[in-house]
């Protein structure tokens, strides 16, 4: 617990920050109950969190899945995003998202996106090298110089075919640096990879990078996506989107599909690839590596018969 006064500063994401302090040092104590007589200093809580960010790093504290993505002209998977999983105090993988979101707030993300890099990139170097991936960078991480670099070095020691590559932008409204962003977007283009947006559609900010950066792929964000069979708006939306993109060159991905009727909207809509449960749940890297038929069964509804075909 921490205790919240009328003239504490401390936003509702730093009381969170110090609450999560206050359970691990009442596990480590091993008592029901650590209380805090205030928030933190900010200076205090940063340290804090960069210290824990930096030692789940050097500790490998991580894992990583892959989540299949569809080739809606083909019916098959010929994607994989690779997906960062945080391992629990029990050692079991959790979905990382405020781990990130305290790491790019406290600048310590490009130590995070650097250990993904590295690691996929081995585990893709030990595969056939069949499928092409989907890495994340945090668009915080393309304000350092040293980015570029790093990826070119760890695609030549792993030995990975930088065409089976492609690097998607995330948190684009973080991008610090557009002359950085630039220089490695054409870089990487230059080398082979490719380069997508992610949650498109959700800000400015990613329509306006369509125009400065070499964009390959935008992956429509989901909520667009979720609702998509129920919302008019959404269908608008999307198909205005899909036509846009095909309009400039850039290939379409929709995130977070449900189900099957939601694919045959999307389809129809021109988008190139789905990614979702329906499609495929994330499993451990490992095993995505593993032959396997690489095609989703869907049925399809003749309208003259009752009979259904897969």
């Amino acid at each position: 617990m921490v205790r919240f006064g009328p003239d504490a500063t401390a936003t509702g994401f730093d009381l969170l920050i110090d609450a999560e302090d206050a359970a691990r040092e009442a596990r480590r104590g091993c008592g029901a109950v650590n209380v805090l007589d205030r928030p933190a200093s900010s200076h205090d809580r940063t340290a804090r969190c960069r210290s824990r960010i930096r030692r789940a790093v050097a500790a490998d504290r991580f894992a990583l899945y892959a989540q299949p993505i569809v080739d809606l002209a083909l019916n098959r998977i010929t994607r994989h995003e690779i997906l960062l999983r945080v391992r629990g105090t029990a050692g079991d993988p959790v979905a990382p998202w405020a781990f990130l979101d305290v790491a790019e707030r406290v600048g310590e993300i490009l130590a995070v996106d650097r250990w993904v890099v590295d690691h996929a990139l081995e585990l893709i170097g030990q595969g056939a090298q069949t499928s092409h991936y989907q890495i994340n960078l945090s668009g915080k991480s393309l304000a350092d110089p040293g980015l570029l670099p790093f990826v070119t070095d760890a695609i030549r020691r792993h030995r990975v075919d930088p065409e089976c590559l492609t690097f998607e932008i995330t948190e684009t409204a973080l991008i610090e640096n557009r002359t950085e962003a630039l220089a490695f977007a054409t870089g990487i283009r230059e080398i082979g990879c490719g380069l997508a947006l992610d949650d498109f559609g959700t800000g400015y900010a990613a329509l306006a990078y369509l125009k400065h950066l070499p964009v390959d792929l935008v992956k429509i964000d989901g909520v667009f996506v979720t609702d998509l069979r129920r919302s008019p708006p959404d269908q608008a939306l999307v198909s205005k989107l899909v036509e846009l993109c095909h309009l400039l060159g850039i290939r379409v991905a929709a995130e977070c599909v449900p189900d099957d009727e939601t694919i045959e909207l999307l389809r129809a809509y021109g988008v190139d690839f789905a990614q979702g449960y329906r499609t495929g749940r994330p499993v451990p890297f490992a095993a995505s590596l593993e032959p396997r038929e690489n095609s989703i069964e869907l049925e399809l509804w003749l309208p003259d018969s009752r009979t259904a075909m897969g």
